[in-house]
């Protein structure tokens, strides 16, 4: 605060003060209202309560020594008096001081939060992003812009509780609140939270952990790649929100599911003509026959063995051996080792998601 507005601020209350004790009385209304601006200031400019009550007692002590060191003497009982007026109007002023104090901090938290809320809601958009007004509307709020930032989206198994979300949040807040420097900011799109957070070692064990220990609250959630600045953090929305829908389409994956992981997946729903492609092109002739598919993907994930391919599907082994051959020859390769394609396996990825929701 400049010097000139300091004094703007603290002479009013010290002239109040002065007049209370001359007068014998307790501070009027009008006089408490500078009390609170000087509340009101203290809390915009962060200064703890404590040092707000604190700056009221020095002045206390202040005043009766001045009054002592250089006034006229007085008796002992004018003495008591003074002070006994004095330490009731520095209450009063004091109460003025810290309600004011209260109040504007709880405007002020809850103004901070909208302004955390709409940078999340502007980095998960669609349109184009100024990287100087992101960076300025965080450090309104405190975030540490020039620092390693990702994002976190959390997504509630069940969403018929509308407090399942608010505690799987807060699960994930308390986890990784030791751990921060900076202040993360929270938002929302449509059913999923988003956390933007300054970069935490072992995030993805931390998260791990919290999700196992919420047995009751179950939820998912998909972490972005990090990004060298916070200005920057908008493409790890992306990433972790797409991560999230990944974990949707397969509801037997981890619980916890980075980007990096699931990038394969994310390209094919992105871009479900070219994903329909694939799949028409490489898995077209058998496409009418589920079951044929079933067991192809169940054969390549057991590692082309008929035993585990069998004892997974509950099928005889010589019932997956004709299959194979039916699939074999409808795909026309030579042999079942020759399934083993990145073609192949991206159709079944793709129709394992949910690219064929739509006809073909």
């Amino acid at each position: 605060m400049e010097l000139d507005d300091l004094a703007g601020v603290i002479t009013p209350n010290i002239r109040a003060l002065l007049l209370a004790v001359a007068e014998r009385r307790t501070p009027l209304k009008e006089e408490l209202t500078t009390a609170a601006e000087l509340g009101e200031r203290r809390a915009v400019q962060g200064v703890p309560i404590e040092a707000v009550v604190t700056s009221w007692h020095i002045a206390e002590r202040e005043i009766l020594f001045r009054i002592a060191t250089f006034g006229p003497p007085l008796l002992a009982e004018e003495h008591r008096q003074v002070a006994r007026h004095l330490a009731t109007a520095i209450d009063a002023m004091t109460a003025a001081s810290t309600d004011a104090y209260r109040r504007t901090r709880i405007e002020v938290a809850a103004h901070l939060e909208q302004i955390a809320t709409d940078i999340v809601s502007r980095l998960t958009g669609a349109e184009p992003l100024d990287p100087v007004v992101i960076e300025d509307r965080a450090r309104l709020v405190g975030v540490a812009v020039q620092e390693e930032h990702r994002a976190l989206a959390v997504r509630v198994a069940r969403d018929d509780d509308p407090h399942r979300m608010a505690r799987a949040q807060r699960l994930v807040l308390d986890a990784i609140r030791p751990k921060l420097h900076s202040r993360t900011v929270v938002g929302s799109r449509g059913d999923i939270v988003v956390i933007v957070t300054p970069e935490v070692p072992g995030l993805t064990d931390i998260l791990g952990r919290v999700v196992q220990r919420s047995k009751h609250d179950a939820f998912v959630v998909g972490v972005g790649l990090p990004r060298p600045r916070f200005a920057e953090v908008a493409g790890s929305c992306r990433e972790a929100m797409a991560a999230v829908e990944v974990r949707r389409r397969r509801p037997s994956g981890p619980a916890v599911v980075e980007f990096a992981a699931v990038a394969a997946d994310v390209l094919l729903l992105e871009n479900p003509l070219d994903s329909r492609h694939v799949i028409r092109s490489a898995l077209g002739p058998i496409l009418a026959r589920p079951q044929l598919i079933e067991t192809l993907a169940t054969y390549l994930r057991c590692g082309l063995s008929t035993r585990a391919t069998a004892a997974a599907l509950g099928v005889h082994e010589n019932t997956v051996t004709y299959r194979m051959r039916q699939i074999t020859e409808a795909l026309r390769v030579s042999g079942p080792s020759d399934l083993v394609r990145a073609d192949v396996l991206m159709a079944l990825r793709a129709r394992e998601l949910g690219a064929l929701a739509s006809p073909l």
